[in-house]
């Protein structure tokens, strides 16, 4: 059933102050001439809204020096320094990751735990707890928690489910938990759900309205932006393109279905082919490099194709006009992320005139632990949080 809840009058406010707050942190304006356009409000009601804002020191004003044109210098508008900050924190399966930024994405301090061999869900939460206890010593402008972690998650329980590869931990509940020990607002998604949010607001995918990012490693998820909306059904829980099947009689997956993505074309899988048919124990990253070396090429080659063809099916039902490379896949040379972008415009049903585009995530290995990060500054953008009447 659709929601019946409504939006009053101080909803539209606190969700226009967030968008204003957005394009000026995400650099797409820097003066009030360019706010009015993009936002499609009058002058006066832009001009409220930057005096609030420069008024709670969320903005500053600043001149951009001299230029060519008669009249008074530029005035230019930017995140202050002294407006909140943001934490995320990323949970994947070798590691846990934390990072301190401002609303512009800047990294202000990282923190990093590797499990080595073994873990269990309290040993998790401790790193955690760790990571964060460091992050935020001494800080007390924070705005909100984002965290981020390999699926599935459910957003709406704020709970990490039952991860694959993972030790066996499951059920763990993660924005309970933050809450509790920081008393500050805690927001969670699967991590290429946040990695999309960081590349489509402050990333490669800026510009673009429907996006989709494809996350490689030990597993291999994706993030969607329909619309310049985050995907998310009702009940929280996130797409997962590395169960689309790619051969119906094919190998059996740990999900109880056949022929999955992941089954092949996830990093191990691909690395252990590698490196039997080279007989050299290289990384992934040095293997993307090669040339010259026909067997690579070959397996790298099969990797982008079964990728390919599970990103096709995507696009088909989405239309997604942009696809963003995560995780190991960002280690790709280019031609194999050329060669990605021939077969899926080769292959899509619609033709809308425009190519879809494939590119890489500019925040590379960074985009699972930003993304954490532009979760928590999405809530602020939304008008979810600092905007009281």
């Amino acid at each position: 059933m659709p929601s019946k809840a409504g939006r009053n009058r101080s909803d539209y406010k606190k969700s226009n102050r967030g968008q204003v707050l957005r394009l000026i942190a995400t650099g797409e304006c820097w003066n009030r001439t360019q706010l009015t356009n993009a936002m499609g409000l009058t002058k006066m009601a832009i001009s409220r809204i930057v005096a609030e804002m420069l008024e709670a020191g969320l903005v500053i004003e600043q001149e951009t020096g001299p230029t060519d044109e008669p009249g008074r210098t530029p005035i230019t508008l930017a995140i202050s320094p002294s407006a909140p900050r943001v934490v995320g924190i990323v949970i994947q399966r070798e590691y846990c990751e934390g990072v301190l930024c401002d609303l512009q994405m800047n990294i202000l301090k990282k923190e990093t735990i590797y499990y080595g061999e073994g873990l269990d869900d309290q040993q998790l939460v401790n790193h955690m707890f760790r990571i964060l206890d460091t992050i935020l010593y001494g800080e007390d402008n924070v705005a909100a928690i984002g965290a981020s972690s390999i699926g599935p998650v459910s957003s709406s329980t704020g709970m990490i489910l039952k991860p694959s590869y993972f030790f066996g931990i499951s059920n763990v509940p993660v924005v309970k938990l933050l809450q509790e020990r920081y008393q500050l607002p805690v927001y969670l998604d699967h991590d290429n759900q946040c990695a999309a949010i960081c590349e489509f607001m402050y990333g490669n995918g800026r510009g673009f309205r429907d996006i989709l990012l494809v996350g490689v490693g030990s597993g291999i998820g994706c993030g969607i932006i329909s619309n310049g909306k985050r995907y998310r059904n009702e009940r929280g829980l996130p797409p997962e393109i590395g169960h689309v099947s790619i051969d119906i009689n094919g190998r059996q997956c740990y999900c109880g279905g056949r022929g999955c993505l992941e089954t092949y074309a996830r990093t191990p899988e691909v690395l252990k082919k590698l490196q039997y048919h080279t007989g050299k124990l290289l990384s992934f990253k040095t293997y993307c490099k090669m040339e010259g070396e026909p067997a690579v090429e070959c397996i790298l080659k099969d990797m982008v194709t079964q990728l390919a063809a599970a990103v096709v099916s995507v696009v088909n039902i989405l239309n997604s006009e942009l696809i963003v490379l995560g995780g190991d896949a960002v280690d790709w040379d280019e031609r194999y992320v050329e060669l990605m972008e021939r077969i899926i415009n080769e292959r899509r049903f619609v033709e809308w005139g425009t190519p879809v585009i494939v590119r890489k995530a500019m925040y590379q290995q960074d985009a699972m632990v930003l993304g954490a990060a532009s979760n928590a500054c999405l809530q602020i953008f939304e008008g979810k949080l600092l905007f009281d009447d």
